[in-house]
């Protein structure tokens, strides 16, 4: 298997979960730079199978991949916390992440707006946040809070890939999110 990883972003949860996994891989890095230079998607696994190689990307798809294929992190549909397992496992990327998206895209047009104007750039990014962004992801958080407040895992007992996948959005909302702290 080949793991093509940029640097500092969601594929590191692949690679956590890889080795979580104990499985055998090749690691290739690539940085901002390379990265554009390439027709890739981050993170692309390649994966041998029979005589051809089959290229899986997104990170949840390739997380269960991986995980169904060693029977490992997986909850079982019968298992009590079954509905939690399934639910923050689609939620990481749905749900939670355009939100930090959004917050790390105002951001970069915020710094890319030239000075003389930059004010109407910002006073966009202002009322969005105010009006949708910060009370989303604050509702959010809170929820999370909640949850993991009578929850040893976002599965309830048990670690699997949901807490993974979960992992790299909160690690960004503790940057995007002044307030982080008080979840």
């Amino acid at each position: 298997m080949i793991l093509h990883h940029l640097q500092n972003s969601r594929s590191q949860r692949v690679l956590w979960l890889l080795e979580e996994l104990e499985l055998s891989y090749e690691l290739k890095l690539y940085d901002a730079t390379q990265a554009r230079q390439t027709n890739l998607k981050f993170p692309t696994l390649d994966i041998p199978h029979d005589t051809q190689t089959i290229r899986l990307t997104e990170s949840s798809a390739i997380v269960e991949y991986l995980c169904q294929l060693c029977q490992k992190l997986i909850i079982p549909h019968k298992h009590t916390q079954y509905w939690n397992f399934c639910f923050y496992s689609h939620y990481s990327d749905a749900s939670l992440m355009p939100n930090l998206a959004l917050k790390q895209v105002f951001q970069h047009i915020k710094q890319q707006t030239p000075l003389l104007v930059r004010f109407v750039s910002l006073a966009f990014q202002s009322a969005f946040n105010h009006a949708y962004l910060n009370p989303e992801l604050h509702r959010q958080l809170k929820e999370i809070d909640i949850h993991l407040s009578t929850h040893a895992y976002f599965a309830g007992d048990v670690f699997s890939y949901a807490d993974i996948l979960m992992w790299f959005q909160l690690y960004a909302a503790s940057y995007a999110t002044p307030q982080f702290t008080q979840y």
